[in-house]
């Protein structure tokens, strides 16, 4: 299992009572990936800029947590930077550790320090969280409104570093001016299917193509507001959401991306460690082995060979 997003460092920095990056009372710690046979997970540093007067400061506080962390249990779990890296984890039986960027805003649209960031390991940025920023417009703003100068400049260095390049909270326009702008596979880390369930934050079927096209891969999110109209995140209805991203986009398109510690807890799948169930909910779908397999790690395994 591969998942492409999580928001267990802001749990953990902001509730350091309540567990460690090996055992916590949230959704994702070491254990629980231990038990859902986890290959990677990435774990994203999330700022709200309106909620912190120094939210660069708050990026680093962060970063430095997930390093302490990391290697503190360095015998269960490694950062990876490289795809190389990602394949000793695997011979290693570790469970590999991507760090992104949820808010490029945190960068504040300083291009050096895009690039201290990648020195410090980051290698997945989400370009925008809920407001616009130096790089662009988010889903909340106007949907038609491309990438600023300086974002397109932002979009092209990663490209040139190769950081993956991350749309979800991107508006409808910066989403399409990627297609245009890369010559790389880009992501969806976390969105789901707005002909499903027509909330902005989901993808819209022209989008879903695009993606898959570009050859990038989609991360089914498990929050509640993007999955259907019931108070509980349903297997049910993740399992509508793939099915649909597959059927516009491409069974090569699809992975997981379930934002768990960054969303409501009313999940039916209780925690990472419970994704099996998922796995057997897709089989029950109709989808083949080799589909379920694409979807739970090789799509994503196949763009971080392809960018990393």
């Amino acid at each position: 299992m591969i998942d492409l997003h999580c928001d267990t460092i802001m749990k953990l920095i902001d509730y350091p009572n309540n567990g460690d990056l090996f055992k916590n009372r949230w959704k994702i710690d070491i254990e629980k990936l231990q038990k859902g046979r986890s290959r990677l997970q990435d774990f994203a540093l999330f700022v709200d800029l309106k909620d912190q007067e120094d939210s660069y400061g708050r990026y680093e506080s962060m970063r430095q947590l997930f390093v302490s962390e990391i290697i503190k249990y360095g015998e269960y779990i490694c950062h990876v930077k490289s795809y190389s890296d990602i394949q000793q984890c695997y011979a290693d039986k570790k469970i590999a550790a991507l760090l992104s960027i949820e808010e490029g805003g945190v960068l504040g649209g300083d291009i050096s320090k895009l690039d201290k960031a990648y020195r410090d390991g980051v290698r997945l940025m989400t370009l925008t969280w809920n407001y616009p920023n130096e790089i662009g417009e988010p889903n909340t703003g106007d949907a038609y409104k491309k990438l600023t100068p300086k974002g397109v400049e932002f979009v092209e260095r990663m490209q040139e570093l190769g950081m993956i390049v991350d749309c979800s909270h991107l508006n409808d326009g910066g989403t399409e001016q990627l297609g245009d702008i890369l010559d790389v596979p880009f992501v969806a880390s976390h969105s789901n299917a707005r002909e499903i369930t027509p909330h902005r934050r989901n993808l819209p079927d022209h989008l879903i193509r695009l993606i898959g096209e570009k050859g990038g891969v989609i991360g089914l999110n498990f929050a509640q507001a993007f999955l259907g109209e019931s108070p509980v995140s349903r297997i049910e209805d993740i399992v509508k959401h793939g099915l649909h991203i597959i059927n516009k986009g491409g069974e090569e398109v699809i992975a997981l991306g379930t934002d768990f510690d960054g969303i409501k807890p009313h999940t039916e799948i209780e925690d990472i460690s419970q994704m099996h169930r998922l796995y057997d909910a897709f089989r029950e779908a109709g989808l083949s082995e080799e589909q379920r397999e694409k979807l739970f790690w090789k799509n994503a395994d196949r763009l971080l060979k392809e960018i990393l």
